[in-house]
């Protein structure tokens, strides 16, 4: 888990480099070519390096030591950066709309060759981006991952609107595309604070199945039921899980753990908090 934290750091940066510095380079051709795609591109690139930015800075937040104040660590900077992150695709998409639409009542010219260039330069270092965040599962790189993710579809609507323009000479088609963008960041914006909400209200992570765990234990020799299950997701990443287990004799308590680990385990829940209570306790809490 710390050798994917390091590994993730190392990306952002390498992101982030990669990004700052095309990112002035594409707004000044989108300024010569008059072209809104690319404009739009570009101020998504510069939202990205705010975001890169606040990728790297949680990340390296998190890293902190735990101590007594915070028992958990500083995991959560990397839910909390993804959440802004996901509140800055959707501002980006409220941008590109509200150009777009002006752009559409009011066409400008756009050097289509220009246009072109650029774009495809733009592509290929959107896709250097990519490959160095992909992979990646935690939110944070995630999140970084969707912000280049929507400029690489920049640099590619920016190219089809190129090759239209030069082809037709048809202008509407820039901002028309950009409309297209939009649509696409604004998904993304969406899973993302909704993942991210979750995550920090200690939601059930998606691929746990509790009536799967609660089966496995009332399988195990020993056990007579299984209450109070709670799992969440650790600010490191890593599954958790609390719970009460019932069973009819004490003494066969360590087997029975050995065993429910093992169980947890192969379910992807490596942090387990499970305390023993002798059959009967959930109806007879008095003598317990």
């Amino acid at each position: 888990m710390v050798h994917e934290h390091h590994a993730s750091a190392s990306s952002l940066r390498i992101a982030l480099l990669l990004t700052s510095s095309y990112a002035f380079i594409e707004l000044a051709g989108g300024l010569w070519a008059h072209s809104l795609a690319l404009l739009a591109d570009a101020g998504h690139m510069l939202s990205d390096i705010a975001a890169l930015s606040l990728a790297s800075i949680a990340n390296r937040i998190a890293m902190r030591p735990a101590h007594e104040g915070m028992s958990y660590g500083f995991g959560q900077a990397r839910v909390l950066a993804a959440q802004l992150n996901g509140l800055g695709l959707w501002l980006l998409c409220g941008w590109i709309i509200w150009e777009a639409a002006h752009r559409l009542m009011t066409p400008n010219q756009v050097k289509g060759d220009v246009l072109l260039v650029v774009a495809l330069l733009g592509l290929l270092i959107n896709l250097g981006s990519l490959y160095v965040l992909h992979g990646h599962h935690d939110l944070n790189t995630r999140a970084a991952f969707w912000h280049v993710f929507g400029d690489m579809l920049g640099s590619l609507t920016a190219i089809i609107a190129g090759i239209v323009i030069l082809m037709t000479g048809w202008y509407p088609i820039d901002p028309i595309l950009s409309f297209v963008v939009a649509t696409i960041l604004a998904w993304g914006g969406w899973k993302l604070i909704r993942e991210t909400t979750l995550h920090l209200m200690a939601a059930t992570p998606t691929h746990v199945n509790l009536d799967q765990i609660r089966e496995a234990f009332e399988a195990m020799d020993g056990v007579r039921g299984l209450h109070h299950i709670h799992v969440w997701t650790l600010p490191s990443g890593e599954t958790a899980i609390s719970a009460h287990v019932e069973i009819a004799d004490m003494q066969a308590w360590p087997s029975i753990l050995a065993t429910a680990n093992e169980q947890l385990r192969a379910m992807d829940i490596t942090h387990a908090t499970l305390q023993p209570e002798s059959h009967g306790c959930v109806h007879q809490p008095s003598v317990c």
